[in-house]
């Protein structure tokens, strides 16, 4: 709305006509001390050319005019300025037509001449009140509305914020989990570049409690667990003679053989600075316990920590398997009759039953869905461990894939003269964001 301001308060403006020279003046008078801008016309259509220049906010209108009547006029302000309050003065032979004006809502008030000089103004003061109110209406409208605006323009910011932080920390603790898993695969090159432990039996043994685990239905961090706790579960064996675990088990003295069970103890000493290790520490300190409560430490099924239970079918199975059992290699099907002697006795009969009942459950892992090094994209992602030939890892399951270690392998391959052959996660997504990619493998 277009008002007129002084240096203070803003200047309202009201329109009177009437064809009577002697009525404006009157009306003039009336009217001096009212704080607003009042505009005299003779005429209905000098009124409407005023309006169509300037905002009038009350106007007041004689009945009977020649021309434009008072009636028609207002009937054409109301279409056309709805906002602007109206009022018309009339005689007493005039009231009924004005009553019925007024009843159809073309006009607010009325006046009867002569009028007291009191009721104009306070008609004049309703108009203006009412003016006002809803300036002021419009006023605290247009203000929600920009403070809504702005509200929305903070929330989006702060969801943008949020979402940057998120991701910011999502970005750190990924990097913190692979620089520990980094951390935790340099336990199993540890154990296999020690020439009297085998690391080949070791990788055998965490790919069959892998695909145990997952044929038992267990969740990925869990199964992921289990299998690592595999790989570096004869890490006790670095702190023993080697005539103590070098000849196959059966043929160790007695006191070898209580030696040998006591890398389980070694590796829980090891691995006891190690707080968030506590799972994977327990798993390997009672992987010789028996389901039925008769192993080394007595404890019954329910004490011994469910990776213990997978891994020490799939060690015990690939130790007859190799002979390092016996001392004799044994087909796979003589191995997996041999653990069926001990069902629910040593071994845990439910996890047991998935190796007997399934005839490729021990067949090495990912023959197929693998690709080579040219193949090879920033951004995806390694589905299993990568060895080179002296079965020492290179790179951890779950690595991403960037433009500097895809390089580094094809390098690898030049210079040793060897091929890899490489499971990628499915549904790997090659377009993450490089710099993300980055942040999460710059410490793998």
């Amino acid at each position: 709305m277009t008002i007129t301001e002084d240096a203070e308060t803003p200047l309202y403006r009201v329109l009177c006509v009437d064809d009577e020279q002697n009525i404006l003046r009157a009306i003039k008078r009336a009217l001096f001390t009212l704080k607003v801008e009042l505009i005299l016309v003779d005429s209905g259509e000098k009124a409407l050319e005023v309006m169509a220049e300037k905002h009038i906010h009350v106007i007041i209108s004689d009945m009977k005019m020649p021309g434009i009547t008072g009636a028609e006029l207002l009937a054409v302000v109301a279409n056309k300025y709805p906002d602007t309050f109206r009022v018309i003065l009339t005689g007493f032979a005039d009231i009924d037509s004005t009553i019925k004006a007024v009843n159809h809502g073309r006009i607010h008030r009325y006046l009867q001449k002569p009028w007291e000089n009191t009721d104009l103004i306070n008609t004049i003061e309703e108009g203006l009140e009412r003016v006002k109110l809803k300036d002021e209406n419009s006023r605290l409208q247009k203000l929600t509305q920009r403070q809504n605006n702005k509200l929305k323009e903070i929330n989006a910011n702060l969801e943008q914020t949020i979402h940057k932080r998120t991701r910011q920390i999502r970005v750190a603790l990924n990097r913190i989990q692979l620089r520990n898993r980094a951390l935790e695969q340099v336990l199993f090159n540890v154990i296999s570049i020690n020439p009297d432990v085998d690391g080949k039996f070791a990788i055998e043994v965490s790919e069959l409690t892998q695909k145990l685990a997952k044929h038992a239905g267990i969740n990925q961090e869990d199964t992921r667990l289990y299998a690592y706790a595999s790989l570096i579960g004869e890490l006790g064996l670095l702190g023993l003679q080697p005539e103590a675990f070098r000849p196959p088990f059966a043929k160790l003295t007695y006191q070898q053989q209580k030696d040998y069970l006591s890398q389980t103890t070694l590796a829980k000493t090891i691995l006891a600075p190690a707080e968030h290790m506590q799972p994977i520490s327990e798993i390997i300190e009672f992987q010789f316990e028996h389901y039925n409560g008769s192993g080394l430490f007595k404890k019954v099924a329910k004490e011994i920590p469910v990776g213990a239970r997978i891994h020490a079918i799939s060690r015990d199975y690939w130790r007859l398997v190799s002979g390092r059992m016996t001392g004799q290699k044994i087909a796979p099907k003589e191995a997996k009759a041999e653990l069926q002697k001990y069902r629910n006795a040593r071994y845990d009969g439910e996890f047991l039953d998935l190796l007997l009942n399934d005839t490729d459950i021990d067949k090495p892992m990912y023959i197929d869905d693998h690709i080579g090094t040219g193949d090879l994209k920033p951004g995806m992602v390694l589905g299993n461990n990568l060895y080179n030939e002296n079965h020492i890892l290179l790179l951890p399951a779950g690595h991403i894939l960037t433009d500097a270690t895809i390089s580094k392998l094809r390098q690898y391959e030049r210079e040793h003269h060897r091929s890899f052959d490489i499971l990628l996660e499915k549904e790997t997504d090659t377009g993450t964001d490089s710099e993300t990619e980055a942040e999460r493998n710059d410490e793998t």
